[in-house]
């Protein structure tokens, strides 16, 4: 006679956080595809002395040896006297000053990595600081998905969420073959973005279809990479998301990001 097993299983993930010394929330602005930030919040937390001529509508922000004159809706900059072009200039908006992002960080000697719902800015002599972009990031962000969760399997195996193949950084065709690990029984759901490489702002999103768990925990399910519009020419990568259901429950994602080939 054949029997139904059903067992409960605990499942505890534990994340490694990316460390930074700030987290600053911020709002996503962007012009031709160029970040701008807020001046004050961003730049006084990387440990930069922050001035503003209300007078002449001029940023002057200095740290270590260096110094940055900017002055709003001019496409110029002065780095420690030289002029440099500008592909976005300063902007007030509704009376705060916004400057692009990558272009003062990294004049200021600091590493600046777009992650989609959030930027990074490392290296330097000052703090390291996480940038969290209002309504995309849910807060600060781990290398891994935190959760502690109760599932019930019903003649399957229960493993963790993962994503196996492809991995961060790899090139992928258009059709993207996507492995992977969830409790057996569960249904999991892919999503795909696509987000431009200059300042991670979200092009285009193809949503996923419930897939079926196998018994065994391991899956394996074909995605696309989207296409964009012709008359979109930016250089772009894509996020994987993955995420299950069970029964009165919807899991943590968890992502990849990859290049198309």
């Amino acid at each position: 006679m054949k029997r139904l097993i059903v067992a409960a299983v605990l499942l505890v993930v534990v994340a490694a956080p990316v460390l930074a010394d700030e987290y600053v929330w911020i709002d996503r602005v962007s012009e031709a595809g160029r970040m701008l930030v807020p001046l004050r919040g961003v730049f006084e937390a990387v440990g930069a002395t922050v001035e503003w001529n209300g007078a002449t509508q001029t940023v002057t922000i200095a740290t270590g040896t260096t110094s940055i004159n900017m002055t709003v809706n001019n496409p110029i900059a002065m780095v420690n006297g030289s002029p440099v072009a500008l592909e976005v200039p300063p902007r007030n908006r509704s009376g705060s000053v916004y400057i692009p992002l990558r272009f003062a960080g990294e004049a200021l000697g600091r590493q600046v990595e777009y992650k989609g719902s959030y930027v990074i800015l490392s290296g330097g002599t000052g703090p390291d600081v996480v940038l969290l972009i209002r309504g995309e990031a849910t807060g600060p962000p781990s290398t891994t998905t935190t959760t502690t969760t109760t599932t019930t399997t019903t003649g399957g195996v229960s493993r963790p969420l993962a994503i196996t193949s492809p991995v961060e950084g790899q090139r992928v065709p258009p059709r993207i073959e996507v492995y992977g690990t969830a409790p057996g029984g569960s249904l999991v759901i892919i999503n795909t973005e696509a987000r431009a490489q200059s300042d991670g702002h979200l092009l285009k999103v193809v949503p996923g279809i419930r897939h079926a768990v196998p018994a065994d925990g391991n899956w394996h399910f074909a995605v696309a990479a989207p296409v964009l519009p012709a008359n979109v020419a930016v250089p772009l990568y894509y996020v994987v998301k993955a995420y299950y259901e069970t029964a009165g429950y919807k899991s943590p994602e968890v992502s990849v990001t990859v290049q198309r080939e």
